[in-house]
């Protein structure tokens, strides 16, 4: 059954000054008279939207560029792979007589992995404990996830234990940003913390035979969350030409990723952003002929064909979801729609251009706290466009659109949206005039 809820503004068909003035020497010239009225409805989920579909894997956590590491943190535990890079095959080293030269024949006696955290984001009020492992299965940059550590099209290989693999720790350390502060007032925050790793660990991720293809950070302590912004290994290594000089050499990281459990698929609900992004795709046939209001139709009723009026404003009116723990946005989202040029190519369609004027930026807390509110999207570029195409051809044309985050991925929380058959579920609103009351047949 259709439920349409209608209401109708009056609008005056002459100037402001003179809605309720006639002229004393204007002749009556028989015109047909005008009397528009403008009408705003709501059409329910049900009919307008014929098929929801959400899609992941949008980007990668590798775009982001940076490392995440918590335990727990709001129900979110992450932790930061890196690559490292070749190691050096020479070094400058001065002689006894001030001449430098290389040498070549070097070797590694131990080293220090130096990472780099963001001082403005995260638990940086506290002492945070890290742990350093090695890692031992080989992994793809921009597909590994907590659960696979490659999964390309030609090659799909899951982590033999979930989390990055069996390791062994290396070193631990206390990132603690204000531990210099606590020396000396004048002093600023610091941004790094040094673990210590042997020789056996240098050898083995130095050789390309061995299983090693990287390290792996995790946080130690339940309920801390910092960002890695930045990682350096510094080995220490004895030259041959100079057996009694120790010298540092860095060797810069070549990858910086983070992996987390992945949440499981909504079920029946829409789900925008993250990390990799979500999508989520919305095939609507707009209905071409709605009730009319008993201004237009009279007591007997009617119905208004959309396409014989005009269209003022179409908005998708979407209610917000509280969204699962440990997903919740840290940061405002800002979220587009656009149109599907090629379902049948869905997930991988392109999109058409921006139908919204200003994209929406949602704050963090409407899929916390304030779960319920109502967001609106302009859609009446679309509406149009379908109702032009229906006065043509006789036909509504069937027509899906995405919502996804502007930036993807953006952060590791995602928008949550009530789907359909319950409270708060989709609706579409029209605001449209029509010129003259209806005709009866």
């Amino acid at each position: 059954m259709k439920r349409y809820f209608l209401a109708t503004l009056f609008l005056c068909a002459g100037v402001v000054s003179g809605c309720k003035e006639k002229s004393a020497t204007a002749p009556d010239l028989g015109f047909i008279k005008v009397n528009p009225q403008t009408v705003e409805i709501l059409i329910p989920f049900e009919d307008f939207v014929d098929d929801v579909q959400v899609f992941g894997g949008y980007g990668s956590a590798a775009d982001l560029g940076h490392g995440v590491v918590s335990l727990d943190y709001n129900g979110l535990t992450t932790r930061s792979l890196v690559h490292v890079a070749d190691y050096p095959t020479s070094v400058e080293v001065p002689g006894t007589d001030g001449v430098v030269r290389a040498d070549t024949d070097l070797s590694f006696v131990g080293g220090r992995v130096v990472f780099v955290f963001d001082t403005l984001v995260g638990s940086v009020l506290f002492p945070v404990d890290v742990e350093l492992f090695d890692v031992t299965e080989e992994w793809h940059v921009p597909t590994v996830t907590w659960e696979m550590a490659v999964d390309t099209a030609g090659d799909q290989r899951a982590w033999s234990q979930p989390g990055g693999g069996p390791s062994t720790l290396l070193g631990a350390a206390t990132f603690d940003a204000f531990s210099a502060q606590r020396r000396d007032d004048e002093e600023g925050l610091l941004d790094t913390v040094s673990i210590a790793i042997d020789s056996v660990a240098v050898a083995r991720l130095g050789d390309p035979s061995s299983a090693m293809t990287g390290f792996l950070l995790a946080a130690a302590e339940p309920g801390l969350l910092l960002n890695v912004v930045g990682m350096k290994l510094v080995l220490t290594t004895v030259p041959s030409t100079r057996p009694d000089t120790i010298v540092e050499v860095q060797v810069p990281s070549e990858d910086l990723i983070f992996i987390f459990p992945s949440p499981p698929a909504p079920g029946g609900w829409l789900r925008v952003g993250g990390t990799p992004s979500w999508r989520s795709v919305l095939t609507m046939s707009i209905p071409q002929n709605v009730p009319g209001t008993p201004e237009i139709c009279g007591a007997v009723g009617c119905q208004v064909d959309l396409t014989e009026a005009t269209l003022n404003l179409a908005e998708l009116i979407l209610t917000t979801r509280e969204t699962e723990f440990g997903f919740q946005p840290q940061d405002t989202m800002g979220i587009d729609i656009r149109q599907v040029l090629n379902p049948e190519l869905l997930p991988k369609s392109p999109l058409g251009g921006q139908l919204v004027p200003s994209l929406e930026v949602l704050p963090p807390v409407y899929f916390s706290s304030q779960a319920g509110t109502t967001v609106l999207f302009g859609v009446t570029e679309l509406v149009a466009d379908v109702l032009l195409a229906a006065d043509q051809t006789g036909t509504i044309p069937v027509t899906a659109i995405s919502l996804f985050s502007v930036i993807e991925p953006q952060i590791v929380g995602f928008a949550s949206f009530e789907g359909g058959g319950g409270t708060g579920a989709p609706a579409l609103r029209l605001l449209y005039t029509f010129a003259n009351p209806v005709g009866l047949p």
